[in-house]
C-alpha cells in the first residue's frame, strides 16, 4: 500500500471513529435517548463530517506522499552515483533532518567512491609499471644463473657477472620498498597531533638529508606556527620533497617557508616544464628522458614515487601538494590546506 492511501485511509477510518463517539457521547452527556430520529441525526451529522475527514487526510497523505517521492528519488539518484545536493525546506522539521542526512551522506560516498576508483587506477598503473620493471631485472638474472650453471662464465668473469646481478637485485629491493611506501600512503585516518613547525623542520626533517656541501638548506618557517598533522606523514613529505629538489640541484639551496598553515619549499634546481605540472604526482612518472638500464643504480629520478607518495600523504591530512611555479631561476612546491576536503 501507498503512503497515500494508507493516510487516507487510516485517517478516514479514525475520523468516521472520532465523529461516531462523539456524536454518541454528546446525547449521552445531555441526557436525550438514541432512538431512531436521534440515530438518523447522529449518522448525518458524521456523514457531513466525513468530506471534511476525507479533505484534510487527501492533503496530508498528497504532502507527505510527496516527502517520500522526493526522498525515494534522491535515494534512486545516489543508487546511480548521482551525488546532487538539495536545499530543499519542508514543514517537517523530521524531513528536513531526513534531507541533511542524505545530502551529508552523497558528499560522504562521492568523496569514498572517487578516492576508491582513483586508488584503483593508481594501483593498476603501479601494477602495469611494476610488471614491466620487473620483469627485465629478472630476466637478466635468470640469464646470468644460466650461464654460470652452464659454464660460461670462466673464473674471472664470475665477480663481475655476480656485481651485475647484485646491481639488479638492489634495483628489484629498490622498487619493492618504493612500492609498499606508495602502497602505504594510500591509508587514511591517521592519528594527527599538533606540531610546531619551525622545530620539526629544524630536528626531525633536516638531519635525515643527504648531506652535501653545495646545497645549503634554509629554515625560514615561523617560529611560533602550530599546524595540524600525523608527524610520520609530515616527515615523509618534508622528505621527499627536498630530497627530490637536491637531485635536481648541482650548487644552490632549499629553503623551507610558510605562510598562514601552508608551507613552501623553494629551490633553484632544474626547472620543471609547465606540461608536467600535474603529472609528476602521477606514479612512476618522471621528466626523465633516458630510461638507459645501465644507469638506473644511479638514476636521478628514482621510480617516479616519490611525488605521487607526497600526493596521496597530504590528502590523508586534508593538504594538497600542487608546484606552484617552476622557471630558470627557481622552482616553488607548496603544501596548502585543503578546503574542500575539510569540509
Amino acid at each position: 500500500m501507498k503512503i497515500k492511501t494508507f493516510i487516507v485511509t487510516l485517517a478516514t477510518v479514525a475520523g468516521l471513529i472520532v465523529s461516531t463517539f462523539t456524536a454518541v457521547m454528546t446525547f449521552v452527556i445531555i441526557g436525550e435517548p438514541i432512538h431512531s430520529e436521534m440515530f438518523i441525526k447522529i449518522s448525518l451529522t458524521i456523514l457531513s463530517v466525513l468530506p471534511i475527514i476525507a479533505f484534510l487526510s487527501l492533503f496530508s497523505g498528497t504532502y507527505l506522499s510527496r516527502n517520500s517521492i522526493f526522498i525515494q528519488k534522491r535515494l534512486a539518484k545516489i543508487k546511480n552515483q548521482k551525488f546532487t545536493q538539495s536545499s530543499d525546506k519542508f514543514l517537517i522539521e523530521e524531513v528536513n533532518e531526513i534531507n541533511k542526512d542524505i545530502n551529508y551522506l552523497s558528499n560522504q560516498l562521492e568523496t569514498l567512491i572517487g578516492d576508491l576508483k582513483q586508488k584503483n587506477h593508481n594501483l593498476s598503473n603501479l601494477l602495469i609499471s611494476m610488471s614491466h620493471d620487473i620483469k627485465t631485472p629478472m630476466t637478466i638474472i635468470n640469464g646470468y644463473i644460466e650461464e654460470i650453471e652452464d659454464g660460461l662464465v670462466s673464473k674471472k668473469q664470475l665477480p663481475e657477472t655476480l656485481d651485475y646481478m647484485k646491481k639488479e637485485i638492489n634495483f628489484l629491493n629498490e622498487l619493492t620498498i618504493d612500492m609498499l611506501e606508495f602502497i602505504s600512503s594510500m591509508e587514511r585516518h591517521k592519528a594527527k597531533e599538533q606540531i610546531i613547525l619551525y622545530y620539526f623542520i629544524e630536528n626531525e626533517v633536516f638531519p635525515h638529508l643527504p648531506k652535501n656541501e653545495n646545497i645549503q638548506l634554509i629554515n625560514k618557517i615561523d617560529k611560533d606556527l602550530v599546524i595540524k598533522f600525523n608527524k610520520i606523514d609530515l616527515k615523509k613529505i618534508c622528505i621527499n620533497i627536498i630530497c627530490n629538489a637536491i637531485k635536481h640541484i648541482e650548487k644552490g639551496y632549499v629553503k623551507v617557508s610558510s605562510k598562514d598553515e601552508n608551507i613552501y619549499f623553494e629551490n633553484n634546481g632544474s626547472k620543471i616544464e609547465k606540461e608536467y605540472s600535474k603529472k609528476i604526482f602521477e606514479p612512476f612518472f618522471t621528466t626523465s628522458k633516458s630510461k638507459n638500464r645501465k644507469n638506473r643504480k644511479y638514476r636521478k629520478n628514482g621510480f617516479g614515487l616519490g611525488l605521487s607518495v607526497v600526493s596521496n600523504l597530504s590528502a590523508n591530512n586534508s593538504y594538497k601538494c600542487i608546484l606552484k611555479s617552476s622557471d630558470e631561476e627557481k622552482t616553488i612546491f607548496s603544501l596548502e590546506k585543503d578546503e574542500v576536503a575539510i569540509k
